[in-house]
């Protein structure tokens, strides 16, 4: 028998641990439990899950577009255990606790149904004090049901992509005993400008005991470790006709009155301590009820002061214009596929993410176990809530929402504020995700009026990422909109080399703060290493098929190449993104989709961490704090390439959200390549305001002069005091003007649009090109062509030097590229276009020349790539690259923008780039470029290595018809 502690009033019986249980496989409904002697009855822990313990059946179907459980079971299952009550002197109150429920739950007491609870997100309770018998044995019985009864089944906490369908009690079980005279609906409200603390809430006693006994006593520890002076207040239970607050209600032979407002001076000797996300500062508080000197109950409660409001377009935090520098956390836990019940996760996956410089969290479709926001509020992260739903029931706004779903969404909300009062990390919340049509709906809305009023210190918004700006019908106090795609912008344009550009087309549609919503989503290359990792109910059902297709192409050996080469594009994509964000002087803050890998929808690689909270190599936080902080510096610019010595100028801006305005701004900056230092300076600004960005000035550069070479441009802001505040770096690019080369009279052209570059070349069509003729001459080293024609053919086989500069319809396998990497991923985006994953560059590549580059895709590239379609190789054995493209791991064809190969006795090159464009052959990058291949082709160094068949040319590249003179 569970005995009480005499020295605590409220008492917990703790029923963790082992229950008797069974699936209900066939169960068609029926409340009535399997008899005690059926074999299906075996074992199970509470907390936990019923796969996770070896319950349903291993399943024969395996996913390739999310992960597979080792076993899966939806239906009913029954849990029954027996436990003894101790008897007790006073009168007390039984309630039923079942945390991490999942979801649909019938209890019976003693045999006596006491009712269903079907809460997913909130505690599941019960008052059973009527069927509970003291000094005695009782059975609690459980019928949990996973099955979707609701049409809800996209919500993050219980899709298969993400949190799965689990089933089970995995937060745990409690029975707790509450005294029948008490405190209830406790709510503590801190106000930052008065400095004080409100609290209201009811007391429940028995009609014996009169108020002018009754007392409240508050101690409040302060967050250094002090306690703050004791306060009492006397609790008037009368029935005051002119002050409904203090009326008395009879009910159970209980009074219940209202508690009148009771108000606490926070700042006494020790100043108060203001909760944010870069001091996390807790207070403590213990309310004791007395009837004279018996104490009657007591609640603990920890709670932080801090104020949340939206200031126009600005989120303000403590009265401080807050940025929020966020991500997105989709139930993704790939070890228990539910949502875990331990602090310490929690508090790690905050360490990591802040060391990145993120200070906020949405939780997409969910609100996370009581753990995770005790974190929450110790780390200081900065946390959007939402309802456990993402349907399609709301886009029509003059269609209403099935009954029964809006009822059981109602009840989660109200229970979700009530339980989430006291977190000071809980900022935001919405309704759901993407759930609207271009102008909102009326019961969102009502719904987003109704929290508002439960309680005004959070900020509300209709539906997370859709809806059209200007809000037309919608309900919110800030709006959460897509920056990649919302109209007029375009995600293949969400960065480019431009660095002057922000998200204002967006922004300026509103008075109301903006957040973007599940921002860049630009991935990298499979990791199959991580399969070692899962240790748990999950296995990654989608990585089998993509390492055979790997193996059977031929890419298996490269996997190591890519993942560092498409892992540096992404975080340089990433970093251009966030940092238009942060260009955007009305811009609220940002949600990343997300920083870790996505497993489910197609598995999207979209993190600079992997799927469990570790490093991917990829991006070393204190490199990514510099676009990702409080205060971030931002050097502007229209160009990332340049000729050589040509004068740049470059803004400055900084975007400010520190706690102090920066006093005495200096900028200090420097010019390097090749790590010489080749111009530096600073200015003095002067003061920095908080919650704005602001033009520093103009620091104007000179390209290097002496040749083709990367350059970067360093920069700093200081302090007064000579401390950095924030620093960052710009990547540009310089390069000689053209030059034709000294025998490009030696070139046989015929493609007009080249004409410019290719002075003293003879130019002709190529109908018109006689290889027989120039063999025998040797006047011409190197024919360049648009296409393959039978005469091209003919003077290639018999040992001549070709180019051909192919366009997409001279390819039999033409694919499509841009530059920015696949966006989420490809199965669940398989029409967008560009569907590959940037450069994989060698060192060592003769073609290339002087042309500066490094491993992987860098914005030097771009205008050459974007939009370039790339020759697949698949067909061609042997044959390697020289601009190799990397494709999305599903498919893995091999692709590239330049190959190489003997065929017959000649030599050819063939290229997809686009040197036949005028308007890009203007930049200098593109015309650098083209020259240094033109010089490659022209020198000893165009052997190539490999050889190819005709036929195998032939499958590559189209054969256009000529027309004979006859």
């Amino acid at each position: 028998m569970q005995s009480f502690d005499p020295n605590t009033v409220r008492q917990t019986y703790n029923l963790n641990g082992t229950w008797q249980f069974c699936l209900a496989a066939n169960d068609t409904g029926s409340l009535v439990s399997p008899s005690c002697d059926d074999p299906a009855w075996g074992e199970i822990q509470v907390p936990g899950s019923w796969e996770e313990q070896g319950y349903g059946e291993e399943p024969s179907y395996q996913r390739v577009d999310t992960w597979t459980k080792v076993r899966e079971y939806e239906g009913a299952a029954w849990y029954t255990r027996n436990f003894e009550i101790a008897s007790t002197d006073t009168a007390c109150a039984y309630v039923l606790q079942l945390k991490g429920v999942r979801w649909t739950t019938d209890l019976w007491v003693n045999g006596q149904h006491v009712g269903k609870r079907d809460s997913l997100v909130n505690v599941q309770e019960w008052d059973v004090t009527s069927w509970i018998e003291e000094g005695s044995w009782n059975e609690l019985k459980l019928r949990v049901d996973n099955t979707m009864k609701l049409p809800l089944a996209g919500s993050h906490i219980h899709s298969l992509h993400t949190a799965t369908a689990w089933g089970g009690i995995t937060g745990g079980a409690t029975l707790e005993c509450i005294p029948m005279n008490r405190i209830d609906q406790l709510s503590l409200c801190p106000d930052t400008k008065q400095e004080t603390l409100t609290i209201k809430g009811m007391i429940h006693v028995a009609p014996n005991i009169t108020s002018s006994a009754l007392r409240l006593q508050i101690k409040i520890r302060h967050p250094d470790g002090t306690w703050l002076d004791d306060q009492s207040f006397k609790v008037e239970i009368r029935k005051h006709e002119d002050d409904e607050r203090t009326e008395v209600i009879e009910a159970d032979g209980q009074q219940i009155a209202e508690i009148q407002p009771l108000q606490l001076n926070l700042a006494q000797e020790q100043s108060l301590a203001l909760w944010s996300d870069e001091s996390p500062s807790l207070y403590q508080a213990m309310i004791r009820l007395y009837d004279g000197e018996q104490q009657l109950d007591q609640q603990h409660r920890t709670f932080g002061v801090r104020s949340f409001q939206a200031h126009g377009q600005k989120l303000m935090l403590n009265d401080i214009p807050v940025f929020l520098r966020g991500y997105v956390d989709c139930c993704i836990f790939p070890l228990t596929g539910y949502p875990v019940w331990d602090k310490q996760h929690y508090v790690r996956q905050f360490q990591i993410a802040k060391s990145y410089g993120f200070n906020h969290v949405r939780l997409h479709g969910w609100s996370a176990p009581q753990p995770f926001w005790e974190a929450a509020d110790e780390e200081g992260m900065l946390v959007q809530a939402e309802l456990p739903h993402w349907s399609r029931l709301f886009e029509n706004r003059e269609q209403p929402a099935p009954a029964e779903v809006l009822t059981y969404l109602t009840h989660e909300l109200e229970g979700l504020l009530s339980s989430l009062h006291d977190h000071p990390s809980f900022v935001l919340f919405s309704m759901g995700n993407e759930l609207i049509g271009s102008n909102g709906h009326p019961e969102l809305n009502e719904l987003v009026r109704k929290a508002q009023a439960l309680d005004p210190s959070r900020l509300y918004t209709d539906n997370t990422g859709f809806g059209q700006l200007p809000a037309q019908g919608r309900e919110g106090d800030f709006y959460i909109q897509s920056l990649n795609w919302h109209p007029p912008l375009e995600s293949e344009l969400s960065a480019v080399p431009d660095t002057t550009l922000d998200y204002q087309a967006v922004t300026r549609l509103t008075d109301r703060p903006v957040i973007g919503h599940e921002h860049a989503q630009y991935t990298m290359y499979v990791r199959p290493e991580e399969r070692e990792k899962y240790t748990g109910v999950l296995r990654p059902s989608w990585l089998p098929p993509i390492e055979e297709s790997l193996t059977r192409k031929g890419v298996a050996a490269d996997l190591e190449q890519f993942q560092q080469a498409s892992g540096a594009h992404l975080v340089r994509s990433l970093k251009e993104a966030m940092e238009r964000v942060r260009r955007t002087p009305n811009a609220a803050g940002i949600q990343l989709l997300d920083i870790r890998d996505f497993p489910g929808q197609g598995h999207a690689t979209t993190g600079i961490l992997d799927v469990f909270w570790d490093s991917k190599g990829i991006a070393e936080p204190v490199d990514f704090q510099q676009f990702n902080e409080n205060t971030v510096l931002l050097l502007s610019c229209r160009e990332r390439t340049f000729y050589a010595g040509e004068a740049i100028q470059v803004e400055a801006r900084v975007s400010h959200y520190g706690q102090q305005p920066i006093k005495d701004a200096i900028v200090h900056w420097k010019l390097i390549s090749n790590n010489v230092v080749l111009e530096d300076g600073h200015w003095h600004y002067g003061e920095v305001d908080r919650g704005m960005v602001l033009p520093l000035g103009y620091v104007t550069i000179h390209a290097p002069s002496d040749h083709a070479t990367a350059f970067k441009l360093e920069a700093e802001i200081r302090s007064g005091d000579d401390k950095v505040i924030a620093a960052n770096v710009w990547h540009g690019w310089s390069f000689p003007h053209y030059r034709t080369h000294e025998q490009t009279h030696r070139i046989w052209n015929s493609v007009t649009e080249l004409q410019p570059h290719l002075l003293g070349a003879h130019q002709d069509h190529v109908d018109h090109l006689d290889g027989s003729t120039l063999r025998r001459g040797s006047q011409f080293n190197l024919v360049i062509a648009k296409s393959l024609t039978p005469n091209v053919l003919d003077y290639l086989v018999n040992g001549g030097q070709v180019w051909i500069q192919t366009p997409p319809e001279g390819l039999y396998d033409p694919v499509e590229t841009k530059y920015l990497p696949v966006f989420w991923n490809y199965l669940m985006f398989a029409t967008q276009p560009g569907a590959t994953m940037g450069l994989n560059l060698k060192e060592q590549t003769a073609m290339l020349g002087r042309f500066p580059y490094d491993h992987a895709s860098d914005w030097q590239w771009y205008h050459l790539v974007n939009g370039t379609p790339a020759i697949c190789l698949d067909t061609l054995r042997g044959v390697r690259p020289l601009i190799e493209v990397i494709d999305h791991f599903h498919r893995a064809k091999r692709l590239t923008y330049a190959f190489e190969a003997r065929v017959g006795q000649g030599k050819l090159l063939v290229s997809s780039l686009p040197f036949t464009e005028l308007s890009r052959m203007k930049r200098p990058e593109v015309a650098y470029l083209f020259q240094e291949i033109v010089s490659y082709l022209l020198s000893d160094q165009f052997e190539p290595e490999s050889a190819m068949s005709v036929g195998e040319l032939l499958g590559i590249l189209k054969l256009q018809t000529i027309r004979f003179a006859l």
